[in-house]
Parts: C-alpha cells; sequence; structure tokens
C-alpha cells in the first residue's frame, strides 16, 4: 500500500524548515514557507487534518489581493495579508503548520507500519 500523504509530508518538511532556519521575522519566513506549500490542496491530507489547513490558509488570504488604480493585482493576497498581520498572529499560523507537520508524519509512520510486508 502506497501512503497517501508523503507529498503532504514532502512540502511541509520544507516549510517547517524555511521557518526555522531563514532570517528575518515571522511574517517574511511564512511568506517563503507559503511558496514551498501552496501547491497543496484540502485532499492531500488525512481528512482530521483538512480542517486545519483551511485554517491556515484563511489566515494568510484574509485580506485578498492589492489592486492597482486600474483594478489590476499589484500584490497578492498572501504577501497583502502578511503585510497587516501581527507577530503573534503570524507565529500562531507558525505554530499550526509545525502541528500539520507533526500530524501528517504521524499518519505516514501509522499506516506505514501497518501495511502489510
Amino acid at each position: 500500500m502506497m501512503c497517501r500523504w508523503f507529498y503532504a509530508d514532502e512540502k511541509l518538511s520544507r516549510a517547517v524548515r524555511l521557518l526555522a532556519v531563514l532570517p528575518g521575522d515571522v511574517r517574511s519566513r511564512l511568506l517563503n514557507a507559503f511558496m514551498e506549500f501552496h501547491p497543496l490542496t484540502e485532499a492531500d491530507f488525512p481528512p482530521k487534518l483538512r480542517k486545519h489547513y483551511r485554517w491556515v490558509m484563511k489566515q494568510l488570504t484574509k485580506r485578498g489581493p492589492m489592486l492597482d488604480y486600474k483594478g489590476e493585482v499589484y500584490r497578492g493576497s498572501v504577501e497583502h495579508t502578511l503585510s497587516h498581520i501581527r507577530n503573534s498572529t503570524g507565529a500562531k499560523i507558525a505554530e499550526r503548520l509545525v502541528m500539520l507537520h507533526d500530524e501528517v508524519a504521524e499518519a505516514i509512520r501509522i499506516e506505514t507500519t501497518s501495511c502489510p510486508r
């Protein structure tokens, strides 16, 4: 049986690493981490974790894109949102990403140990 959650684990592992090692405040590190995990969808997660991923994405896109006077996007919704959140809010989002990573890794461990050999 092939583990279904490897893709999420790979993306979240890279994102969590960036959160830990990049310089700057949590907002700038979250933007870089987002660039790693943004291809994920809710379907990439075990069902019990999908609401947490949805929460992260909602928090990161609350403000929507910033438009110029012509109505064209010149700052994406994540960058726009992160430029307005507090560091404490950014820390909560980062904590949730770490939790998602840990829980996906645990789901993989459970799934692979229960596979027939």
